[in-house]
């Protein structure tokens, strides 16, 4: 192995390590919120088995009565997501790395937006624990971005022939848009272990 080779590989050792680290502070603080009863760490132990990085949980629906769970203490956070799941037919909820466009079903992505809307009106961000450079921190996640593009853009519906149907809505956008543009998104908060 060359030299570069192996400061790479004892570089990737330290990031790992460090990423291992900063889950084991969040999985305390998970477990720290749900000790004390607080929905919000219901919502983080379903959002942290959506992405993967708790592996309790694998099977999507079993991860999305996860998300239901807290949603019925009172996180608005997996009320959103829910919703947000149900906009785009999503089979789990979360997956805030990915886009959240209509389905094949624009019935859903209806019945999904009437949903949100309100939940937005109230809270218009989520929240998410990650790890950065190997520090545990809250970042929050602007919702109504996810939504407003798909008016301005376009999004198709697919006929009974197999033809589809390019649907813009500029007076949505607007609607979706002002929400996303006075969305106030707070300064990420570090984790302390």
């Amino acid at each position: 192995m060359t030299a570069a080779n192996i400061a790479q590989n004892l570089d990737n050792k330290a990031r790992v390590s460090e990423t291992q680290q900063g889950i084991t502070v969040l999985r305390a603080h998970i477990s720290k919120l749900q000790a004390a009863g607080d929905p919000l760490g219901d919502y983080y132990y379903a959002l942290g088995n959506s992405d993967g990085w708790i592996k309790d949980v694998s099977d999507p629906k079993a991860i999305t009565a996860l998300f239901e769970k807290a949603a019925a203490k009172g996180s608005m956070d997996a009320k959103i997501l829910l919703a947000l799941q149900l906009v785009s037919d999503d089979a789990l909820p979360g997956r805030l790395d990915y886009g959240h466009g209509p389905g094949k079903d624009l019935n859903k992505w209806e019945q999904g937006l009437a949903k949100l809307l309100p939940l937005l009106q109230q809270q218009c961000s989520v929240r998410r624990l990650v790890v950065d450079e190997g520090r545990a921190k809250t970042a929050y996640y602007p919702i109504a971005y996810e939504i407003w593009p798909h008016f301005r853009n376009g999004y198709y519906q697919y006929n009974a022939d197999g033809t589809r149907t390019l649907l813009k809505d500029p007076e949505r956008q607007k609607i979706w848009e002002k929400l996303d543009r006075s969305c106030p998104i707070p300064e990420f908060e570090w984790v302390k272990p």
